[in-house]
């Protein structure tokens, strides 16, 4: 009804809505420093207050997408938003029934492949989350963050999600304040 008002990341996104998994995105501030791909429609509201003008999107990417819709989720975000992102913040709450194994290899898979593309980005990566296959998910993006050189720090279930944003905008200060360079310098 009100195409016209979309950005083109929204659309781009909107294209893949579908009977399985969530797609819900809303651009809060196109000049944010934190991209955050969000899980769960209480974790989107409170990552959302909380990062406040620091946030590049709202969103909710829950519903157990399969890989290659999360694949397709992440290649756009990342096509968009991950040259002026200093945290890649994957977050959301313990889940009943997304396979994080499948969301996170997906999502490293997408990162691993903007980097081929596109070069590097400095980039500090913070993940809090729960659900099936958490450690298995964990492994898989650890060792993706890690084969790319990016800091990192990872949250399992039982870390209170607001102590996880805090930290998310903490790592954004630090990147801010020299740490982006820092990283870009340890990254060659």
């Amino acid at each position: 009804l009100f195409a016209g008002d979309y950005s083109d990341f929204e659309h781009e996104i909107n294209q893949l809505r579908t009977y399985q998994g969530q797609s819900d995105v809303f651009v809060i501030n196109p000049k944010g420093t934190i991209l955050a791909p969000t899980f769960g429609g209480g974790a989107n509201s409170l990552v959302t207050q909380m990062l406040g003008d620091d946030a590049i999107i709202s969103s909710d990417f829950g519903g157990n997408p399969p890989y290659e819709k999360m694949k397709s989720v992440a290649r756009i975000c990342f096509k968009h938003w991950l040259e002026q992102s200093n945290v890649l913040f994957i977050i959301g709450g313990k889940s009943n029934n997304t396979d994080i194994y499948e969301t996170f290899r997906a999502m490293a898979d997408a990162l691993r492949e903007h980097f081929g593309a596109h070069g590097p980005t400095p980039l500090y990566v913070v993940i809090g989350r729960g659900g099936p296959n958490l450690v298995r998910g964990m492994g898989a993006m650890r060792d993706t963050v890690e084969a790319l050189g990016l800091p990192y720090r990872f949250f399992g279930f039982d870390s209170a999600m607001s102590e996880v944003v805090n930290y998310a905008l903490a790592a954004d200060r630090w990147m801010k304040a020299g740490g982006r360079e820092q990283v870009a310098k340890a990254m060659g």
